[in-house]
């Protein structure tokens, strides 16, 4: 069985992107005024941005290692 490769599915990434995004969705603890709900959306925004960091990640480590070899 395959074990699913996020960096084949998704086009590349910048830094200025992710950095963007980060800035947008920090990450933060949730305030008492929000409604249950909105506190899931919001984590699952900040989800995202976590995902495409990592991928970020592995896309340039694949780079750098590649050119190594």
């Amino acid at each position: 069985m395959k074990e699913f490769s996020p960096i084949r599915k998704v086009p590349d990434l910048s830094s200025s992107l992710i950095e963007s995004l980060d800035e947008l969705y920090p990450k933060r603890f949730p305030d008492l005024d929000w409604e249950e709900r909105e506190i899931w959306f919001k984590a699952g925004q900040r989800n995202v941005v976590d995902f495409l960091k990592q991928v970020y990640k592995e896309q340039n480590e694949t780079i750098i290692s590649s050119t190594k070899d």
